[in-house]
């Protein structure tokens, strides 16, 4: 039976509309509705740890490979380590999960300093959805929130057969093309600052010399995966690889 606190929410609150919203993508009516619209609260407009969505970004980042971990481990009982570590890593990059955003419509909520971010935008979907994820662990708990994932997004946004068969080692894809085209590549930590207490990268990729491509992450070699991927995305190399 649902709680009084949720009835409240979806038909007498002001924020009535976020809501129901939430309630349309995860199928969780919220209790704590601040929590959730400081998941639409981005650190360029909202300063302090306490007001912006980095803090549940990072436990949902944490959550959201635990479950899809469990998920895999499950659904491919006979698969070694290596396949399930490689399963998870494609579904849960930031081009898959910037899709998963998207799709979800989070960034038409987002509120952000459009003028401050540049190429930084392109991973706000992803973001914003794993702060979603945080906050609906917060509110309603581990069971709750892998119902979520495993029914909402895993079995209906993420085509999981299909990523098993994609290759998306893009470091790997952008070094065949280098070595195909006779070119040198080159990646350079361009920035190391400290996000949430960890070390976090961006990445330059050169090739002969010519920046190409950034990447970012919470290691070198995630960054570089990253800025790989865009240098793939940049030079419009998909067909001519995949041919």
């Amino acid at each position: 039976m649902p709680s009084i606190l949720k009835i409240y929410n979806r038909f007498f609150s002001s924020d009535k509309e976020l809501a129901n919203y939430i309630k349309g993508i995860t199928g969780i009516t919220p209790k704590r509705l601040n929590l959730f619209k400081q998941v639409f609260q981005h650190r360029s407009k909202f300063i302090e740890p306490e007001e912006n969505n980095e803090r549940l970004e990072l436990l949902g980042d944490s959550i959201l490979d635990a479950i899809v971990c469990e998920y895999l481990y499950k659904k491919y009982p006979y698969k070694e380590e290596g396949f399930i570590t490689e399963l998870r890593s494609k579904i849960v990059n930031r081009k898959s999960l910037n899709e998963v955003g998207n799709r979800l419509g989070l960034v038409e909520k987002l509120k952000y300093n459009r003028k401050s971010m540049n190429d930084v935008s392109r991973d706000l979907a992803g973001n914003t959805f794993e702060a979603l994820v945080g906050a609906v662990y917060i509110d309603s708990g581990f069971l709750c929130t892998r119902t979520f994932l495993q029914k909402r997004i895993l079995r209906n946004l993420i085509d999981v057969d299909m990523l098993e068969e994609t290759n998306t080692d893009f470091k790997s894809r952008i070094y065949h093309y280098v070595q195909r085209e006779g070119k040198s590549i080159h990646f350079k930590v361009a920035e190391e600052r400290s996000r949430n207490g960890r070390a976090y990268f961006t990445i330059h990729l050169e090739i002969s010399g010519k920046f190409v491509a950034c990447g970012e992450g919470f290691s070198k070699k995630i960054a570089e995966q990253n800025a790989s991927m865009n240098a793939i995305n940049e030079l419009h190399l998909d067909d001519k690889m995949e041919s």
